[in-house]
């Protein structure tokens, strides 16, 4: 079995609702970084029908203009997908000597499941340009027209 050789392979992702809102901080170098939660609920049967369901809790991690973008669009309790890689760093608590190991997602991608209306109005009413009103078709579309 030594022989074995295993992909190196670190690709998460997972879709869910933001438990906090981004919180955005920058490093000495002025890099930009953001880390949030984020809640999976899944919902299964047990053996005897019962309906049940998990959640799992994740916190995760963004860095330079994606952190900025995020915490100013993605608030808490909005559902988004996130495409990352599990990151692990160590932390020594203030008054103790052990560091534990935590583990978050790197976020790579992250895509809103919902509109965001008040952020859409926000741009709309910035750059206030008159709409068109749409035209319905007052005629029905003839039969040998239709493609299929």
């Amino acid at each position: 079995m030594s022989d074995l050789r295993v992909p190196d392979l670190n690709q998460v992702m997972i879709a869910g609702r933001l438990t906090r809102d981004p919180e955005l901080k920058y490093t000495a170098g002025n890099r930009a970084y953001a880390r949030f939660g984020i809640a999976n609920t899944r919902y299964y049967k047990t053996r005897d029908g019962e309906k049940r369901e998990e959640t799992v809790f994740a916190s995760c991690s963004v860095w330079d203009k994606q952190a900025e973008w995020i915490a100013e669009r993605i608030n808490k309790g909005r559902p988004v997908l996130i495409e990352g890689s599990l990151n692990s760093y160590e932390v020594k608590p203030s008054g103790e000597e052990k560091t534990t190991t935590r583990i978050e997602i790197r976020v790579r991608h992250l895509t809103p499941l919902d509109w965001d209306v008040d952020y859409q109005t926000a741009q709309t009413s910035s750059t206030a340009q008159p709409t068109q009103p749409r035209k319905l078709i007052e005629e029905p579309v003839p039969e040998d027209d239709i493609p299929f």
